[in-house]
């Protein structure tokens, strides 16, 4: 089995998502230990276009990762681990000249203005508390090619 078809991916369900935000409460504390919305890594807003659906915004660990190209540093303070595809940021090595969010298609990263680094999901080091504690099962953790054909169902509907 090669290294891709064995990374795992967070995906999102908006079918399933009550707009709850146990998520970015979990991700929030894990990370800082407070429950403060602010610092989660990942955001849910509610839909403008469908009132009561809601939109989940958090970081693909996208195959080919633009903040990590657009990292200036040298050692990259972005690096994707190969084997498990999950793209982090070295906060000792990171400038905070925040090039990773103007790449990111999504603007993911952040920048945390108490340390002066950009911050983004670590995956939780392979077991993500916001899939743990999502209480509808929106968000679930499963490989990167069977989020592709999640994906691929969900965009027909």
């Amino acid at each position: 089995m090669d290294t891709v078809a064995k990374q795992r991916v967070l995906i999102y369900d908006p079918r399933k998502c009550s707009g709850c935000k146990y998520c970015m409460i979990a991700c929030s504390f894990y990370h800082y230990g407070v429950i403060d919305l602010n610092k989660s890594y990942l955001h849910v807003y509610e839909n403008e276009k469908r009132p009561g659906s809601f939109i989940n915004v958090h970081c693909t660990h996208c195959e080919y990762p633009l903040c990590e190209a657009a990292c200036p540093v040298e050692p990259k303070a972005i690096v994707k681990d190969p084997e498990t595809g999950i793209v982090k940021i070295d906060k000792l090595r990171c400038i905070g000249c925040r090039s990773c969010i103007y790449a990111c298609p999504i603007s993911i990263p952040i920048f945390d203005e108490m340390y002066e680094v950009c911050v983004k999901c670590d995956f939780c080091d392979g077991d993500p508390v916001c899939a743990k504690y999502c209480t509808t099962g929106a968000l679930k953790v499963v490989s990167r090619e069977e989020a592709k054909k999640i994906m691929e169902e969900l965009i027909i509907e």
